[in-house]
């Protein structure tokens, strides 16, 4: 296949995997990471407790754009102190959910902020419905699908040029339909645990899907155990691993794999 090169190399970056106690208890960010073009920051999808000191320690400042998936504390935790302290420093983020998930986030996780300013004075929301495909930046595409989670959750494909480069499942127990869609991605990242219960799925319902370039967010699991005979072989990522999802990186025959930062 010829090769394609565009002048944007798309990059992501886990900033954390952790499940919704991990860092109250054991100190690991929630899962999370940041998406970089041609080298800089520039949307950081969730904003889970831990997060923050991530962002600040490995890129010194909030990026313009985020990606929230859904209002677990896990994922969204730290929207309202973030979104008020940028807003005080002249920058109004923009947060893109889908629409439903917008209005929870609005309702309920900025609800200390009612009686100042409302959402809207708060944070530009993106708040597209169901499988539109809606303007990112960089040339990017973003388009929302519902998982099947506790609270309503959404995974999202990333297209560049009209090419499917990057999907993420966010929280979700392992539906096919929704895998299927998510799987013409050039990169899928799932979410899973060890074992299942009934809102994730477990490592061996996913080992099916687990093909080149399909990765699993080690949810809950201490970065120090990565390599616990357990996990062995999984395509585990932690904080740190770093992805390359430029298009042009699939024309080789060597897979891309997980790079330390």
């Amino acid at each position: 296949m010829k090769s394609v090169e565009f002048e944007i190399a798309i990059e992501l970056v886990v900033l954390g995997s952790g499940a919704g106690a991990s860092y109250l208890y054991d100190h690991l960010p929630s899962s999370s990471f940041m998406l970089l073009a041609n080298q800089q920051p520039f949307c950081l999808v969730d904003l889970g407790f831990g997060v923050t000191h991530q962002v600040l320690q490995q890129f010194k400042a909030f990026p313009p754009q985020l990606i929230i998936t859904h209002n677990h504390s896990d994922h969204a935790g730290e929207l309202p102190v973030v979104a008020r302290v940028e807003l005080a420093h002249g920058r109004k983020l923009q947060v893109f959910a889908e629409q439903e998930i917008a209005e929870r986030l609005k309702r309920h996780r900025l609800a200390e902020h009612a009686d100042q300013l409302s959402p809207e004075e708060i944070i530009d929301w993106i708040t597209p419905p169901i499988a539109k495909r809606t303007s990112l930046a960089h040339g990017l595409e973003i388009s929302f699908y519902p998982g099947k989670h506790s609270e309503k959750s959404c995974g999202f494909i990333l297209y560049q040029a009209d090419r499917p480069i990057f999907s993420y499942s966010a929280d979700s127990q392992l539906d096919e339909a929704f895998y299927k869609i998510l799987n013409q991605a050039e990169t899928f990242i799932m979410d899973a645990r060890p074992t299942s219960n009934a809102w994730h799925a477990d490592f061996a319902q996913i080992k099916p899907w687990l093909q080149k370039h399909r990765y699993i967010l080690g949810h809950g699991i201490n970065p120090k155990n990565r390599t616990d005979t357990g996990y062995a072989g999984l395509p585990l990522l932690f904080s740190g691993d770093r992805l390359s999802l430029n298009p042009a990186s699939f024309q080789s025959n060597k897979p891309p794999s997980a790079e330390r930062l």
